[in-house]
């Protein structure tokens, strides 16, 4: 899907003199070199037992960097800077590592992990890495400034489309004897990439080369991660085991961290099996996100007698957005203005009333919950901004502050279908026995692409409002697997989408 994004303005990366243990693009890192741990952890915490997660859906190899097939969840090790992190592979996995990690207590800000120095050239074109000596895969052998070069040439040539967009300001990446690795910039405009190349994984350089990178992988890969794959099933279930040598245990971005000795993942096809097994207390964690379960499918024994704790926590993490998705490839949402039809349409406060057990509050912002969400008019400084681009925004954006159609929640949107009405006729939209046809007299129609049937009780009535001006909409719901490859090819038409918020957003849009 085509997306339409502001232009970021990030503030420039101090000028290096000598290389640090740390950077970050908003001031100075919070903790000293000497660091002994990140300060929300227990250096000290206990270690062992197992626990056991969740997954809805099914995987069939362990390569999360390619679009063929589906990878198991928990062996990804890409840190986004925008979004902090807990310490080294959590943020993506268990597996493989990266050069920088983040601090659950800042953002846009790296601590070298794999790296032990971080050198960024005056002039902002390249950035040096040096690599710790101790730093190793799990089979013992050393993680080489050749395995980093490797891995960025590699996920560039044959991993996901969304890595060489990511990176496409990055010319390459050279191995300069065993420990040292330089990035070279295509330009110094984008200041965010030196944490964006921290936080790639570093893959065996010599592991992959007798196995195909293009195919999943069925075997359990090597990594330098705190963990291992120690059995599995495809398609059903994997087991962690914590590497007791593992090469960071004692570092301060390791210590206190992944104190599991195992972490045992278990799919599950149907959504609702997975709660089933949670109340049989074969799943340890729970994330609910479906406001009819919190408030209605907890009233079991465990939860009664104390085994299980259901708890709300407030927080000031970024909230990100959940919402239908158009696919502006297809002709039958090309038009902005239909785009905006289909928005007055939807009715969300009769859906959080009726479905949502009014929980639910309404998305304003892709950036909602942080210090990027737009309030109010343009101030002076952001009239200053937008001045050069005025004739090609629209004029409402200057004299009217920004706000998502609402109703009264009474199910009778009156208002709102006839503004949406009104822009699909100036779209060259009308009604002609009660179907709405473009000018050919071809019916406006599409399908509504998703991937859990707990969203169809979401879907049915924005389709039965949508029919309501003579618009033609099917559901369809598939499997994971299919569910990616469709939207990995773009072949939907409208779908529902997450995306994750970020303190800083930057060069992960």
């Amino acid at each position: 899907m085509r997306r339409i994004l502001l232009p970021l303005l990030l503030l420039a990366l101090p000028v290096q003199a000598e290389p640090r243990h740390a950077l970050t693009i908003l001031g100075t890192p919070a903790l000293p070199a000497d660091f002994p741990h990140f300060p929300y952890v227990n250096p000290a915490a206990p270690k062992g037992g197992e626990a056991v997660f969740a997954m809805v859906g099914s995987f069939d190899g362990f390569n999360p960097y390619i679009l063929r097939g589906n990878a198991a969840i928990g062996t990804g090790a890409a840190w986004q800077p925008g979004v902090g992190g807990t310490g080294a592979g959590s943020a993506g996995g268990h597996v493989w590592e990266s050069l920088m990690v983040g601090s659950a207590d800042e953002v846009a800000t790296g601590y070298g992990h794999l790296a032990e120095s971080i050198d960024v050239a005056e002039d902002g074109l390249s950035v040096a890495f040096v690599l710790r000596p101790e730093a190793r895969f799990a089979d013992g052998t050393p993680v080489l400034a050749s395995d980093v070069a490797w891995t960025f040439k590699t996920l560039l040539e044959k991993g996901r489309p969304s890595i060489r967009v990511a990176y496409a300001d990055v010319l390459d990446a050279t191995a300069e004897g065993d420990r040292r690795v330089v990035f070279r910039f295509k330009s110094n405009q984008n200041r965010e990439l030196p944490l964006a190349v921290g936080g790639l994984p570093v893959l065996s350089e010599k592991w992959w080369s007798t196995r195909d990178f293009t195919r999943p992988l069925t075997e359990p890969p090597l990594g330098s991660g705190p963990y291992r794959v120690e059995r599995f099933e495809l398609g059903r279930t994997v087991t962690y085991v914590r590497n007791p040598n593992w090469w960071a245990r004692d570092r301060p971005t390791g210590r206190g961290l992944h104190n599991f000795d195992r972490v045992r993942i278990e799919y599950f096809r149907d959504p609702t099996i997975v709660m089933q097994a949670f109340k049989a207390g074969q799943i340890d964690y729970r994330q609910e996100n479906i406001s009819k379960e919190w408030a209605t499918g907890y009233d079991f024994a465990a939860v009664r007698d104390g085994q299980v704790r259901r708890d709300e926590i407030p927080h000031k993490l970024p909230v990100g957005i959940q919402g239908f998705v158009m696919n502006t490839r297809r002709d039958v949402f090309s038009d902005p203005r239909v785009r905006e039809a289909m928005a007055q349409v939807f009715d969300f406060e009769w859906m959080n009333r009726n479905l949502f057990f009014g929980v639910y509050a309404r998305s304003n912002s892709y950036f909602g919950n942080t210090a990027q969400q737009a309030k109010g008019l343009p101030d002076a400084d952001e009239q200053a901004l937008l001045a050069p681009f005025r004739d090609k925004l629209p004029p409402a954006l200057f004299n009217e502050p920004f706000s998502v159609p609402s109703t009264d929640g009474s199910g009778n949107n009156r208002d709102g279908l006839r503004r949406a009405l009104a822009l699909l006729k100036d779209a060259g939209w009308t009604v002609r026995d009660r179907k709405l046809v473009d000018a050919q007299g071809k019916p406006m129609a599409f399908t509504i692409l998703l991937h859990d049937p707990t969203l169809e009780r979401v879907a049915l009535p924005y389709q039965q409002w949508l029919q309501r001006l003579g618009i033609e909409v099917g559901i369809r719901t598939v499997d994971n697997a299919q569910y990616e490859r469709l939207t990995d090819e773009f072949d939907f038409d409208m779908t529902t989408q997450i995306y994750p918020g970020a303190d800083l957003p930057g060069n992960e849009l």
